[in-house]
């Protein structure tokens, strides 16, 4: 049996008025801040439900549900660059896939997940005057979403936002990854005490928590999670200081139980809409090629098979390309369900960080440790998948060749790369690359992460996009896209228009490089 986490209540609805809700608020201040920041649970909770009516959608921001945003962030973005899925409408010949998107697609994943983030958090920051237990749950959710949105952009406006201010300054990428880790530091230590001030207590805000029903003692380990996995991320370039952070993590609880699993409910999951309902989403022809190469018992779990009765992608970056071929039972859908759920962290991925960090010398054990955690990521997977895992260890096949049945469009060998850790006589590289190679299979769809991995260490090793279209008027020139592929993201036009001045020192000063899909971020250069 599969272990996902379902929620069986109603989904909040999405679209409350945050102006409205809170017009009749202000009247008894007083009673309002007393039930967020320091519930008594015999007391009435209405105004804490009033602040829980703004967290659902606020948790979705960490894995899109509606089915535009998903479309537009995690399927056309972190999808196609996290090598997970390849959209199949031409869009009259723009794709991310192409490298040539239009300049509203390149905003809005910071329009959506930055505006429509701190639209809620500013009313919740004011109503619990930034205190409390609510407050530092909301805080965990910020890092989470906005994560996302500085590995996409580079450096963001962070340490300002929250004083009711768009247009404030921009902090580096470093400044922002270590103000994040501050922030959950601080919440992992409030939620603590106030899990130890309220045992066997319930807390009726719990009712608007979708992932962990209101047990914060999961939200602790889910912070933590966090920290170690940004740690990993920065290690190459901030190493002491990851390092700092990744015992600390590890030491105070992180998520290793597939029980502790983070997912968002669905009841119209919107990768099967895009791939169901319009035809506009295929597999990753990255995806059938590596597992298809070690026979990986997730393949049904994964993706559904085609007309002809083999697994078989499509290949990003295909000009023009005609949903009339690409988006048919000629290639493999993803096998998602109506409620299915959105994956926001999983187990298996802990494991896959202790692994990196045991062969980087990061955190005690070496390689020989790095093994043990390398198999226990694959194992938890897995069993998340309620899949047998055979002699999938052992194997010593590797990815097939990816060959189109139309078009020109097949791709060369890319990786030789086995599950087998002790294959042959495996260099430090070699299984760098098997443990995030591994970690993009256990992770999959959550194709920010996959992205980002590929971009900090090159792995995994990529099927290229067919076509590069990229261009000046676009998203700037991708050079070497065989191997690079687009490393981030443009700002926004808006911030050209509406915070000119801060992000205009932003790309002079904190950026590294012009504003362009070709710069690397801080934590992607090499040394």
């Amino acid at each position: 049996m599969k272990q996902y986490r379902f929620k069986t209540t109603i989904i909040v609805a999405m679209s409350i008025c945050c102006a409205v809700l809170f017009a009749s608020c202000t009247g008894n201040f007083e009673e309002l801040n007393t039930h967020p920041t320091n519930p008594d649970p015999t007391k009435d909770m209405t105004e804490a439900e009033r602040v829980g009516t703004l967290i659902p959608s606020m948790l979705y921001l960490m894995h899109n549900f509606q089915e535009n945003q998903n479309q537009m962030i995690e399927q056309m973005v972190g999808g196609q660059y996290g090598g997970y899925f390849a959209t199949t409408n031409n869009w009259q010949g723009t794709n991310f896939g192409t490298f040539n998107p239009p300049a509203n697609w390149v905003e809005y994943p910071f329009n959506t997940l930055f505006t429509k983030f701190y639209s809620n958090y500013l009313t919740i920051k004011d109503v619990t005057e930034g205190k409390g237990y609510v407050f530092s749950w909301v805080n965990i959710i910020r890092v989470a979403v906005m994560l996302r949105v500085v590995d996409t952009y580079g450096p963001i406006p962070y340490s300002k936002m929250g004083g009711g201010q768009f247009a404030v300054e921009y902090d580096s990428v470093e400044d922002v990854y270590h103000k994040m880790i501050d922030d959950l530091d601080e919440s992992i230590n409030a939620l603590t005490v106030f899990l130890e001030e309220n045992k066997g207590k319930k807390i009726p805000i719990a009712e608007f928590d979708l992932i962990y029903d209101g047990d914060f003692s999961k939200w602790v380990r889910f912070a933590n999670s966090l920290k170690f996995r940004m740690a990993v991320r920065i290690a190459n370039v901030d190493t002491d200081y990851a390092k700092e952070v990744m015992t600390k993590a590890i030491a105070a609880g992180v998520i290793e139980s597939n029980g502790d699993n983070a997912f968002l409910p669905t009841s119209d999951n919107p990768y099967y809409k895009a791939s169901n309902d319009w035809g506009d989403l295929a597999m990753n022809a990255m995806m059938s090629a590596y597992m298809n190469g070690y026979n990986d018992p997730r393949r049904s779990v994964y993706m559904l098979k085609t007309a002809d009765d083999v697994y078989r992608g499509v290949r990003i970056g295909i000009p023009n390309i005609n949903k009339g071929i690409y988006g048919t039972a000629q290639y493999s859908k993803p096998a998602f369900k109506k409620d299915s759920p959105l994956l926001v962290y999983c187990a298996a991925e802990t494991f896959f960080l202790k692994a990196e960090a045991a062969l980087q010398g990061w955190i005690p054990g070496g390689t020989s440790q790095s093994k043990i955690y390398y198999e226990q990521g694959i194992t938890t997977s897995m069993e998340q998948h309620g899949v047998a895992i055979g002699t999938y260890l052992s194997g010593t096949t590797s990815a097939t060749r990816y060959n189109d049945p139309n078009g020109n469009v097949n791709a060369p060998s890319f990786s030789s790369i086995t599950v087998s850790w002790d294959n042959g006589s495996a260099t430090t590289t070699m299984k760098l690359e098997k443990i995030i190679t591994q970690k993009w299979l256990a992770n999959y769809p959550l194709g920010f992460e996959a992205w980002a991995d590929h971009r900090r260490t090159g792995y995994p090793q990529m099927i290229t996009a067919q076509s590069n279209l990229s261009s000046a008027n676009s998203i700037g020139s991708i050079t070497n896209s065989k191997t690079r592929l687009v490393r981030r993201l443009p700002y926004p036009v808006s911030e050209y228009s509406g915070n000119t001045q801060n992000v205009e020192a932003a790309v002079a000063n904190l950026l590294g490089g012009a504003d362009t899909g070709a710069t690397d971020l801080w934590w992607a250069r090499k040394n």
